[in-house]
Formats: structure tokens, sequence, C-alpha cells
């Protein structure tokens, strides 16, 4: 064995440590991506009103973000035990859960309720 290679693997083992607790430019830490089936938990706003969406048939979707000052993005799914009410804003924990060989015409993963953090009357 070449005698640098030990040094080598573990200089090489302590970037790949570092680097996943980088910034990612917008102050936020960078968070290394979950394997494809691992759940994932976060914080989501969802908007006192939903709005009007196309995908298989047309419905109303939820708009949600995931930063305060992110845009607002229309969610064509539904969150497993969360019922919206019109004129309220939302402050959610959800969990999305990969789900195992999908149809086609359906997402790979589901949303789930764990906690209402916030409900306020719209503004």
């Amino acid at each position: 064995m070449h005698p640098r290679l030990p040094s080598a693997v573990l200089a090489g083992t302590a970037l790949l440590a570092l680097t996943g607790c980088g910034d990612g430019g917008d102050g936020e830490p960078s968070v290394a991506p979950a394997p494809e089936n691992a759940a994932m938990t976060f914080p989501v706003e969802v908007a006192p009103d939903t709005m009007t969406c196309t995908g298989v048939a047309t419905k109303q979707c939820l708009q949600i973000r995931r930063s305060p000052n992110g845009a607002w993005e229309l969610f064509y799914d539904t969150i497993e035990g969360f019922d919206f009410q019109p004129g309220y804003r939302y402050h959610l924990k959800v969990q999305q859960i990969p789900v195992r060989n999908p149809p086609a015409d359906a997402a790979p993963v589901k949303w789930k309720l764990l906690t209402v953090v916030d409900k306020q009357p719209r503004n």
C-alpha cells in the first residue's frame, strides 16, 4: 500500500463531510439530498385562497411556498390530514413520503400534515 493513501482517504472523507455543512449562498445551510426512499419533514406556508389549476382536469389548487420570501406555487395534490379553510393563512409542518410504484399520472410522493403551527385570518 502506498504510504500516503490512508492520509488521502482521511482528507477526502473530511472534505466530503464539510461540504454537506456549507452555505447555499442564500444564508440557509445546504442540506444533502435524502435517499429516494426517505421521508422528509419541512415547513410550508399555505395562502388564504386557492387558485384554478389544470392537471388531468381543472380544479382548485392550494398556493404554497416553502420560504417566507419565496414565490407562491400551485400545489396540485392534497395534504393528508389537512382541512383547508379559505380566508386563513397557514404555517404547517409536513412530511413528504415517497410512494412506491405510483401510477404514471400520480405524484411520486405524498404530503402528510404533522402540525398546524399557525392559522391566521387574512390580513
